[in-house]
């Protein structure tokens, strides 16, 4: 009997000892499963987040030059232990629209995510805040690239004036300028004493480089605002953005309107109904061809006359309220006046730059 109780006694013993076996292997499996699954789940959130980092280090490198976008790749980059690659696919053929897609697969461990978004491009203009890059200083109200010869009952109450060649101011004609100079001699009959004569002075460029480009600023300006005429015949009174250009002749326009009007051709504005206002403080007229230019009867035009290979013959009635810069001679008779109305100088049209402007529009 006494035997039997002690084979009965091992057999408990062993029976518990097996069954803690079990339930110790039961529960280190359990936590080895919770552990594999605790470290699947971090190099998952992991690879979400390196893939994350992965787009915007990408969506940072286009949103400013979205041209580059069609061949922008990163493959298998190191970053927070794992890596990211970055493919981009250009969408822009869709509408005409400039779209892309920007895909990051990142990789951590066993943990693979893949994220992307849908980027369109929205250009910003950015107008340039230095005015002082807006105006163009012409020095003088009136300048004239030779002879100067006004008579009759002229007048010019204007600051400074100067002529490359003789100036005879003769009749009744005068002026009220504090500086008259010319580069040969002075011929003034109503001179007061109280004006500073300047003769045999060095001559002036009338066409510099820095007007040429003032002046092809306004013409890069009414090609923008799609306001360049072959016929002066189709120029409205008003042209889109306020300047319009004319690649033709005078021929065929009505005379008169509100902003910028720029020929190329020749221009004849004889007779009754030339009046001109200009905006924004920009020029009112400019002729860039040799024409003889005539402006007479009651004309009147408010803004700069800008004719740097013309020549310019003013009369009649004719008044101009704005600097005038003549190529070649000009010569004025009548009762014709001349104001320098706006100061020595023009306004430009406000530099304006086109910046990429990449936003997102989905994420996926």
């Amino acid at each position: 009997m006494k035997q039997r109780q002690n084979g009965s006694a091992v057999l408990v013993v062993l029976g518990v000892i097996s069954i803690v076996m079990i339930v110790c292997g039961m529960l280190g499996f359990s936590a080895t499963q919770q552990m594999r699954a605790t470290q699947i789940t971090r190099e998952m959130l992991k690879a979400r987040l390196i893939a994350e980092s992965g787009l915007n280090k990408a969506y940072n490198a286009v949103k400013e030059n979205f041209d580059g976008i069609a061949n922008y790749r990163e493959s298998q980059v190191s970053f927070g232990g794992g890596t990211y690659t970055v493919t981009a696919t250009d969408l822009t053929a869709e509408g005409g629209v400039q779209r892309a897609r920007l895909v990051s697969e990142g990789v951590c461990g066993i943990g693979r995510s893949v994220v992307s978004v849908d980027l369109e491009n929205r250009p910003k203009v950015l107008a340039d805040e230095d005015e002082s890059d807006n105006y163009f200083d012409l020095v003088y109200d009136l300048l004239v690239g030779s002879g100067l010869d006004l008579k009759g009952n002229f007048k010019a109450s204007v600051t400074a004036i100067h002529a490359n060649g003789d100036i005879v101011l003769t009749g009744s004609s005068k002026t009220e300028a504090v500086t008259i100079s010319s580069t040969g001699s002075i011929t003034w009959k109503k001179s007061d004493g109280t004006e500073t004569k300047l003769e045999r002075q060095n001559a002036v460029e009338i066409y510099s480089a820095a007007l040429q480009a003032a002046i092809n600023t306004f013409i890069a300006h009414a090609e923008k605002n799609g306001a360049v005429y072959a016929s002066a015949a189709d120029i409205p009174n008003s042209p889109p953005g306020g300047v319009a250009y004319c690649t033709g002749s005078s021929d065929g326009w009505s005379k008169s309107g509100t902003g910028t009007f720029i020929f190329l051709g020749d221009v004849s504005l004889q007779g009754s109904g030339l009046a001109i206002t200009s905006q924004n403080g920009y020029p009112a007229l400019i002729v860039l061809s040799a024409s003889d230019v005539q402006i007479n009867a009651g004309a009147v035009i408010h803004g700069a006359v800008i004719m740097p290979n013309a020549s310019l013959k003013i009369n009649g009635h004719a008044a101009i309220y704005g600097p005038i810069l003549v190529g070649q001679g000009m010569t004025g008779n009548g009762t014709a006046d001349l104001y320098a109305e706006g100061g020595q100088g023009f306004a430009l049209p406000s530099h304006e730059t086109e910046t990429d402007n990449v936003v997102i529009t989905a994420w996926h």
